[in-house]
């Protein structure tokens, strides 16, 4: 199945060295590297691994490799920011050691990163406990 990037309930904050999304359904904030961003951004349902690699490749300027791009997408989709459904069969012909060493290592590189904000309720009904100032 080709991945699709999730649209709704999502923010996102595009800066020249990668990408911010706020998640509103559950209130998660994720960085997407400038790998990571461009394969969501062209995530839309119809282009496969090969097709993503071939796009990042020619986006940035720099190889990227099937490996590569499953990598992303399997931390886009533990993320959530793909729809749910189109997410990426592991890719089985990655079988030879030398290849599992290469994934394992390249695991170890964060292409997504994803952290918990407090919600618009939190902020909204936050009172400050700093005292006002002496004077």
């Amino acid at each position: 199945m080709n991945p699709l990037a999730r649209r709704s309930d999502l923010s996102a904050e595009n800066l020249p060295e990668e990408v911010i999304l706020y998640d509103k359904s559950n209130n998660k904030v994720h960085w997407l590297s400038k790998t990571a961003a461009a394969i969501w951004e062209s995530s839309d349902g119809t282009r496969s691994v090969d097709n993503l690699a071939q796009i990042v490749e020619k986006e940035l300027g720099a190889p990227a490799d099937r490996e590569m791009v499953v990598l992303a997408l399997e931390q886009l989709e533990k993320a959530d920011p793909l729809e749910a459904g189109s997410g990426i069969v592991p890719d089985a012909a990655l079988t030879s050691r030398r290849e599992a060493v290469s994934k394992i290592a390249m695991a170890s590189t964060a292409l997504v990163a994803t952290i918990a904000a407090p919600s618009t309720a939190a902020h909204s009904s936050h009172t400050s406990t700093v005292p006002p100032p002496k004077g």
